[in-house]
């Protein structure tokens, strides 16, 4: 998709006008990040429509009757729509998150339509696939697009018929950035088209094993067990479905016995996606290291971070910024001094959800 440089710009006099201010009492990264989980959420779309996504079997071509649960809404006004948003969730989310509802109202409220999407395991879609996603399912993501793509063109043709080649982007938030990046960058076409037409990345970890090493410090013990108690929830769900790769007394006590997200990773991730050992697993997984080979498979894509954030270090997103000074057309980076994890809670509501909507509109 071309840049337009005029939006281009007013997306730059935007920021400069509206930079991030924290709001009390969510001051520092810590409070950033907890916001939301205080926040209970009273309002339902009443528009979604649940769609079925099949996706092959992990590690192969072959489908198996395995599929990712979406739910897509559209604005009111489909002759204002500005185009469709994936919206991915971070580790150990779903679609049911806040922070995820969130900005897909307000993209709806500004004329774009959205496919909240549950990856491979998660959330009300634990039942409709084997296993449990990873940071580089990127088959998953691809073949479901490719679907999502055909549905549009069979269920909804008449809406869009005046509308050729409707754009389809991506937003990630946290870990979803991730698989989204890495979805693009494996992403092969004969006629060059890219995955997605632009992609935003909001606290997204781009090197996995600072990630891992950053949550395994002690000030965020707390944190590790709550997103440990999300993940075998998760986990043991699922392997009460699927059974039975291990007897139910031994699987009980291997799940229990993990402690640190590298250990669910090691036991449960890398094995199950084809990975030699956790090592070989964040490396391969880290979009740090294959975005400089790779950037022509990329969007334009926006990256938000926060220096305070608790869980993802910002020193790979600042590294990312410096090492691509020329190819500022595709990539826009927007590092905060305040934020935290996936927060941005400023007076005005929320300041990242805010950015990506403008963002979207300027391209």
């Amino acid at each position: 998709m071309a840049k337009n440089n005029n939006l281009s710009f007013d997306f730059s006099n935007y920021l400069n006008k509206r930079p991030f201010h924290q709001a009390f009492p969510w001051i520092g990264g810590d409070l950033q990040t907890l916001r939301d989980t205080f926040i209970f959420d009273v309002l339902q779309s009443k528009t979604n429509k649940k769609i079925l996504l099949p996706i092959n079997n992990i590690l192969s071509q072959k489908f198996e009757g395995d599929y990712l649960l979406g739910f897509l809404e559209f604005p009111k006004n489909f002759d204002s729509l500005k185009g469709i948003v994936l919206i991915t969730h971070g580790l150990g989310g779903s679609t049911k998150r806040f922070g995820l509802k969130r900005i897909a109202r307000k993209l709806v409220n500004n004329g774009f339509g959205v496919l909240k999407l549950n990856l491979r395991g998660a959330g009300s879609a634990r039942y409709l696939a084997k296993g449990n996603y990873s940071a580089r399912c990127s088959n998953d993501i691809i073949s479901a697009l490719k679907f999502f793509k055909k549905t549009l063109n069979a269920e909804y043709k008449d809406f869009l018929k005046n509308k050729e080649d409707i754009p389809i982007f991506g937003v990630g938030l946290s870990l979803g950035g991730t698989i989204l990046l890495n979805a693009c960058l494996d992403f092969n076409s004969d006629n060059r088209k890219k995955l997605l037409d632009g992609l935003a990345c909001v606290s997204s970890p781009l090197d996995l094993l600072s990630c891992s090493n950053c949550i395994e410090r002690p000030r965020n013990f707390l944190y590790q067990k709550w997103l440990m108690q999300r993940l075998k929830r998760q986990l043991w769900d699922g392997y009460q479905n699927e059974g039975i790769l291990l007897p139910k007394s031994k699987l009980s006590k291997k799940i229990k016995g993990l402690k640190t997200i590298g250990e669910f990773d090691a036991e449960f991730t890398a094995p199950n996606w084809g990975f030699k050992s956790l090592k070989d697993y964040y490396y391969q997984c880290s979009p740090m290291f294959r975005i400089q080979k790779l950037i022509n498979n990329l969007p334009p894509t926006l990256f938000i971070h926060a220096k305070d954030d608790p869980w993802v270090p910002y020193i790979s997103t600042l590294n990312l910024k410096n090492s691509f000074n020329e190819s500022l057309d595709k990539l826009t980076v927007l590092i905060t001094n305040k934020g935290g994890h996936n927060g941005f809670h400023s007076n005005d509501g929320c300041w990242s959800d805010e950015a990506v909507k403008n963002w979207l509109l300027s391209i």
